[in-house]
């Protein structure tokens, strides 16, 4: 099985609790995490994604994790992601998030590691390398977080959700349907109802939506029945 393994968070979490140790202890943390998460998966068959330049989601909302500007960021994450480039030939994107290359290159042959909660809007098998958990989500399941998140919106990348609208009166909202198409029509008349364009709302949901191919993007569901 292939493991599509989640190298932005990788790096963050070996730098921050590296802080005040030196490089070489903050690369080995790096190799060890990595290690486990193929011996928790039982493969040695693996691929890192680093996040790289040209965001595409910076030119469709300025905003986007503008809230992150004036944080420090470790100080041996460079560090880290100089070592998984050279000694584990992870990826790096460019132009799309590693969070996209791991959807683009999720298979029925492959699993996700990832604590990344907008990962579990796509479909496969997936691995939490912090709880050591493992769970398996439909195409159904997938698209229920994805307008989950469109109403709550995602406060660590400032992008905003539904006013009005948070953890709680979300599930009230979507829980009745069972099809992408009604979620959408949910979250639409919430929009509305909040004094907020379609326009934003779909801008919104671009910057949530994770891909599952080159290129990709999201677009508005069809009628369909439930999956």
């Amino acid at each position: 099985m292939l493991v599509l393994i989640d190298g932005d968070i990788v790096c963050y979490r070996c730098a921050a609790v590296t802080e005040n140790d030196n490089a070489e202890l903050a690369k080995w943390q790096a190799d060890e995490l990595i290690r486990r998460i193929l011996s928790d998966v039982n493969s040695s068959d693996y691929k890192i994604y680093i996040s790289g330049d040209n965001n595409f989601r910076y030119n469709l909302y300025p905003e986007y994790k503008a809230n992150r500007k004036d944080k420090p960021k470790p100080k041996y994450l460079e560090h880290i992601r100089e070592h998984l480039l050279l000694e584990w030939n992870a990826s790096i994107t460019d132009g799309y998030e590693a969070d996209d290359a791991l959807g683009i290159n999720q298979s029925t042959n492959s699993i996700i590691a990832s604590i990344d909660k907008d990962l579990l809007q796509v479909e496969g098998r997936h691995f939490n390398f912090v709880q050591r958990s493992f769970h398996e989500l439909t195409i159904n399941n997938g698209w229920y977080n994805f307008y989950m998140q469109l109403l709550i919106g995602d406060a660590a990348d400032n992008i905003p959700g539904c006013p009005g609208i948070g953890k709680v009166k979300a599930p009230r909202i979507l829980e009745k349907y069972d099809t992408s198409f009604d979620w959408y029509n949910a979250c639409a008349d919430a929009y509305l109802k909040a004094g907020v364009t379609l326009d934003v709302m779909h801008r919104n949901a671009q910057l949530l939506y994770i891909w599952r191919k080159e290129d990709d993007q999201w677009s508005k569901p069809e009628k369909q029945q439930p999956v």
